[in-house]
């Protein structure tokens, strides 16, 4: 109940607030402009705003050039109007389904367009004072669109972090961390974009603006494919592996527990987006090396003899020659190599200890561990939540990384993390 309070009141002041930024940007409005062209940027922004781009809790959209091009033709007053038709009236794609103002909540749609408007008033502002204080050359030009940028995504990442704290009663810190660095990156493609057509309109009207718009639309065609093979390789991953667990009745689903429990440490170490993922696909791809393993060794009811455990350990080693050869998996090998390591230098397959080894090493280790120590196994049943902390408590400093058992034990509650299979 508390939550829905902070929540409902939250809401209410970013409503509250944005009224009143519009009430100033209206009364302080001496700009006349042709409202068939004001029209015009209001279905640009639509069109824009509808060619959304989701991914995950993000979206990336080529609307922001429109809304630096309006903030500089047009205002603060009309870029506001201008960008809450396109917000309002969108239409876009996700989860296969199609989203627009009929089947979205109405205080979901206000809650976005005052998002909007109060970050361009805050950007549109800082223009107009750099434009009023500062000599025209391009020093001047560059300042001005680098800090309307800057000021943009970050009241527009900060007013939704909020909201995504409250609801998930995470971290702002971490929150914002996670998300502003991807908000960024994502707007930056449209800045040019942004000059050119507000140059281009001041030069040639509307048709100018036409043919520039080509090039915007190939920008985010280009965002979506990125994001499409994206989804569908770490989707890939996941299959994968969840049919290469299914040869070892132990260890079904494991994968996946790793997954949450290395996300979840990540999180609070406040590692971007783009470094959890890594570390995500690390989990699911930790253990491919089983594949050279013969089922006879995976599934053997008994206790296995010391040649056995020699090749059950060489998964490591088999598993970082397989993913050592594709392309763009940064530090992946490294981690599937050494998450059998030990912070005492005891593991296997290279015996490195401590700082020799990266920190996110120690993390999917312990998450593997964990994992493991949650599940039956022939030699023994699986641990309770409290026997697991146990024993991470009693490990720490020999087999798992301090620092990294301290995070968990921190958050293994909170995130339901102490029975991974539950």
């Amino acid at each position: 109940m508390q939550k829905k309070i902070k929540l409902y009141l939250y809401m209410s002041i970013i409503y509250a607030l944005y009224i009143y930024l519009f009430y100033i940007a209206f009364k302080n409005n001496i700009n006349k402009h042709n409202y068939i062209s004001i029209l015009f940027f209001c279905v640009l922004s639509i069109v824009t705003e509808s060619l959304l781009v989701v991914y995950k809790k993000m979206s990336i959209s080529s609307g922001f050039a429109i809304t630096l091009a309006s903030i500089m033709i047009f205002g603060t007053f009309y870029t506001m109007i201008i960008i809450s038709f396109g917000i309002a009236l969108r239409i876009f794609k996700h989860n296969n389904k199609y989203q627009h103002i009929f089947n979205i909540p109405i205080y979901k749609i206000f809650f976005n367009v005052c998002n909007i408007g109060i970050s361009v008033f805050i950007a549109s502002n800082i223009y107009q004072i750099i434009e009023r204080y500062s000599n025209n050359n391009i020093i001047k030009i560059i300042l001005q669109v680098l800090l309307v940028t800057i000021s943009f995504v970050t009241t527009n990442i900060l007013i939704m972090s909020i909201l995504i704290a409250i609801i998930t009663n995470d971290n702002l810190k971490n929150v914002f961390n996670r998300s502003f660095s991807f908000g960024l990156l994502s707007v930056i493609p449209m800045v040019p974009f942004g000059y050119l057509i507000a140059y281009l309109y001041n030069e040639y009207n509307i048709l100018g603006i036409l043919l520039l718009m080509v090039p915007v639309l190939l920008v985010r065609y280009t965002y979506m494919l990125y994001i499409e093979s994206k989804t569908k390789y770490q989707e890939t991953v996941k299959v994968l592996m969840t049919a290469l667990e299914m040869r070892d009745k132990y260890t079904e689903g494991h994968s996946r527990n790793v997954a949450k429990i290395v996300r979840a440490i990540g999180e609070e170490l406040n590692y971007s987006d783009s470094h959890i993922e890594e570390l995500e696909l690390a989990a699911y791809l930790h253990d491919i090396g089983k594949i050279g393993i013969p089922d006879s060794i995976l599934n053997k009811p008994e206790k296995l003899t010391e040649d056995e455990y020699k090749q059950i350990k060489s998964h490591t080693v088999i598993g970082y020659d397989i993913v050592k050869g594709i392309k763009d998996l940064g530090k992946i090998p490294e981690l599937v190599r050494h998450h059998h390591e030990r912070y005492d230098g005891k593991g296997y397959p290279d015996g490195k200890k401590g700082d020799e080894l990266d920190i996110d090493v120690y993390i999917l280790q312990l998450a593997d561990s964990v994992d493991a120590m949650s599940t039956d196994r022939i030699y023994r049943k699986a641990l309770s939540p409290e026997q697991i902390k146990a024993e991470l408590i009693k490990n720490r400093g020999l087999q798992f990384h301090p620092r990294i058992v301290d995070i968990y034990l921190k958050i293994c509650d909170k995130e339901n993390l102490c029975n991974s299979r539950g």
